[in-house]
């Protein structure tokens, strides 16, 4: 499952600043009668509602990643432990005694996952359940973006295309069970390692596109602001939509009033 996250599409909000920057019968008055103030523009503050909704979305989802991270980790560490009994097992001079010593351990440090991740899925982490997280994160339209999810859950049976392929009743009780779950559990650290890799990826991406969003509200604060005349809130919407149309820009050293242009894909 791919992430859509690098999909983010631009705001329509830049575009509507500049028309709204002042009222028609004030642009109609010739420039001495026209008041230094621009009238607070009510459409502008209900999208500027929409943006504020937008960024406690993505807070949200930011928050739901981070979750899903940690038991990622906390996972790795616990399969970790259960390959290394494996390998243990696996090799021709292990003695059975110890063997069955390795099988108690890496059948505990299974149980432990199985634990961790029902846990919590339980106290609500769709994405280590393999469920996508949508996210409305654009403030110009009802479509949702998709956090790809990664299953942690441990089944009695899996196919080739699940994250984890140690099941519930995985055993290294002798050599070729050792070797098949040796097998089992590398390729599911190195499935867990992409997933952790793109969900990092994805909640850095949605750390910039909440900077969008934060300068973005700050944009229609400040053009709405009273002590802001007609043709400031002009150029700083002309600012605004200059910015928005640097998709290649580069979001180092951009100021803090300055609208970051979209990251790339």
């Amino acid at each position: 499952m791919v992430s859509n996250v690098s999909a983010l599409p631009p705001f329509a909000a830049a575009q509507t600043l500049t028309a709204r920057a002042a009222p028609a019968d004030e642009q109609a008055k010739p420039a001495e009668t026209r008041p230094g103030a621009v009238a607070v523009d009510s459409a502008r503050l209900e999208h500027r509602e929409d943006v504020l909704a937008a960024r406690e979305d993505v807070a949200e989802a930011r928050d739901g990643i981070d979750f899903a991270i940690a038991v990622a980790r906390q996972v790795r560490a616990l399969l970790g432990e259960a390959r290394d009994a494996a390998q243990r097992a696996a090799d021709p001079a292990t003695p059975d005694a110890a063997r069955a010593a390795d099988d108690v351990a890496f059948r505990a440090a299974l149980q432990q996952v199985g634990q961790v991740v029902d846990a919590a899925i339980a106290d609500g982490a769709p994405l280590i359940a393999g469920d996508a997280l949508s996210v409305q994160a654009d403030p110009d339209s009802d479509a949702a973006v998709a956090v790809a999810g990664l299953d942690l859950r441990l089944k009695s049976a899996v196919t080739g295309e699940e994250a984890l392929l140690l099941t519930r009743g995985a055993s290294v009780a002798d050599r070729v069970s050792a070797q098949e779950s040796v097998r089992a559990a590398e390729t599911s650290l190195a499935r867990l390692d992409a997933g952790l890799r793109r969900l990092d990826a994805d909640n850095a991406r949605l750390a910039q596109h909440d900077g969008i969003l934060k300068a973005l509200d700050g944009a229609l604060g400040a053009a709405a602001a009273p002590d802001l005349d007609a043709d400031g809130a002009r150029l700083l919407a002309l600012q605004v939509r200059q910015d928005l149309s640097r998709a290649s820009a580069p979001i180092a050293n951009a100021k803090p009033n300055a609208v970051l242009s979209l990251f790339r894909d």
